[in-house]
Formats: C-alpha cells, structure tokens, sequence
C-alpha cells in the first residue's frame, strides 16, 4: 500500500478530502501505527502555529518598518519554538523502548478480545441509510455483549453530513438514540468540533442531542481511540 503524503494527511486533518478519500486514508490508519504518529505531528504542527499567531494583530497598511521588524522578529520566534517543541517531540518519541504506537499495536494483537470490547463507529454522511446502520450496527454489538455477560464501549463519532444524526432538532432518530443511551450504558456519542464550527459560521445553529459530547475534530478522536486499541467501523 502507498504511503500517504503529508499533502493528503494534511488534507484530511483540515477536512478537505471527499468522504471517499478520507475513509481510504483512515482504513491506514486503522493498521499503520507510524502513518497514526504522523498524523499527530502534523496536527501538533498545525495548533503550535496557529497558537503562535493568536496574539498577533495584521499589520497596518502603513505600518513603519520597525512594525515590520518586530513582525518579523515574532513570526521568526513562533517558527523557532514551533521547531524546538517538534524537534523535542521527536526525539521523545525515537527514545522511546519500542515506540508508544507500536506498543499499542502490538497489545491490541496479543489481546483482540480487548479490542473488540471497544468499537468506534464513524458516521460521515448524511444519508438516512448510513445513520440507521450506525444505530442498529450500535446496538447489535451492545446486545450480543450484553447477552454473552460481556462489558463493551461503543462510541457513534459523527463528522459532515453525519453529524445530523446527533443534532437536536434535525435528527430523525433522537428518540431511539435516548432509549438506546438509557439501556446500554457503554454507548457515548461525539460530535465533531470542527463540523459544528463550520456550520455556525455558516450561520446554522447547532444543538446537539443530550449526552452528546464534542471532540476537536473526528480526525483526532479517532486516531486517540486507534491509539487506545479501539477497533474501527466505517458506517
């Protein structure tokens, strides 16, 4: 399989990749314990510059040299600390025995009991189809545990047009998810931060059902639950 590029997983952090594409990138994910290091880099990468800019004010039309300057001398700061706490990541990581991530794999391969008692199901469209089978799919795996007197985690991630499955309001199975929620105590719902930002920048309000919690972005919580051994779904 082709490794991905920094392009592309740039891509898929920020949201920019057909759903499509970005299932392609995350089925790697799922089995590429370095591809996951990667895209953790990229995103750290992405919120230390994004931090470093926060206090910035644009400069001015007119602005004098010594403006200028101090821009400069700012942006040249950001760019050296962006690349001390990346350089001091990395070489946290390389020490490492064996590798966090492989760790993480290599448990999840001993133990695939373990990984199959934590289950993330991501929803990224919204077709009515896709959210039912997230449910019943939920449910199904909640039920079966239940009846073997097993414990299992399942958590419903929702991004793009699937996050309609979790908005007050406009989803159309907010009955089932409450009763769902009240039977089965190992299912949790998340929201994608990201989505839900677009979306009110649109100028689209967004509510979401009880109990539903927000993450950054899908992105992040589902390489956090790889990292943790969940084992992924694809609704």
């Amino acid at each position: 399989m082709t490794t991905a590029s920094d392009e592309r997983l740039n891509m898929l952090i920020d949201g920019e990749l057909t759903p499509a594409d970005a299932a392609g990138l995350l089925e790697q994910l799922r089995t590429d314990a370095a591809l996951r290091e990667r895209v953790s880099q990229l995103r750290l990468a992405k919120d230390l510059v994004r931090h470093a800019y926060a206090g910035v004010a644009a400069p001015a039309r007119q602005a004098t040299a010594p403006v200028r300057g101090r821009r400069r001398a700012v942006v040249t700061f950001a760019a050296l600390g962006l690349g001390v706490v990346l350089g001091w990541t990395l070489r946290e990581q390389a020490a490492a025995p064996a590798g966090a991530t492989r760790q993480l794999a290599e448990q999840a391969q001993r133990t695939p009991q373990a990984e199959t008692s934590r289950v993330i199901l991501h929803v990224s469209s919204g077709v009515p189809g896709d959210a039912l089978a997230a449910l019943e799919r939920a449910e199904g795996i909640l039920e079966t545990a239940r009846s073997a007197g097993r414990t299992v985690s399942v958590e419903i991630v929702a991004n793009s047009g699937g996050l309609d499955l979790l908005r007050e309001g406009v989803s159309t199975h907010a009955g089932r998810i409450a009763g769902l929620r009240a039977a089965y105590p190992g299912l949790s719902l998340v929201a994608c931060g990201q989505t839900a930002q677009r979306l009110r920048e649109g100028g689209t309000a967004v509510h979401l059902l009880p109990g539903t919690v927000t993450a950054s972005s899908a992105l992040d919580q589902i390489v956090l639950r790889m990292q943790q051994g969940w084992a992924y779904v694809r609704i």
